[in-house]
């Protein structure tokens, strides 16, 4: 789906969310919500420092991809 060169357009929208779904599931992801009904956005610069850190620790612990047989 996703790879260090770019994305792969040979998936689905619907491969995508169930892969995505995999993932989170078998590495015990979770979604953060504030409370509450914020509609703030994030602003580019937070965009940003969230993807830095995703990359650093994707860097570090590498990307998992679950097998199909899990989900």
């Amino acid at each position: 789906l996703l790879t260090p060169r770019g994305w792969s357009s040979a998936y689905t929208v619907e491969a995508v969310m169930r892969q995505f779904a995999a993932s989170l599931v078998k590495g015990q992801g979770r979604i953060c919500r504030k409370a509450g009904k914020s509609k703030k956005s994030f602003s580019r610069k937070e965009a940003e420092a969230t993807f830095k850190s995703l990359v650093k620790t994707h860097e570090k612990y590498g990307w998992v991809t679950p097998p199909v047989s899990d989900g």
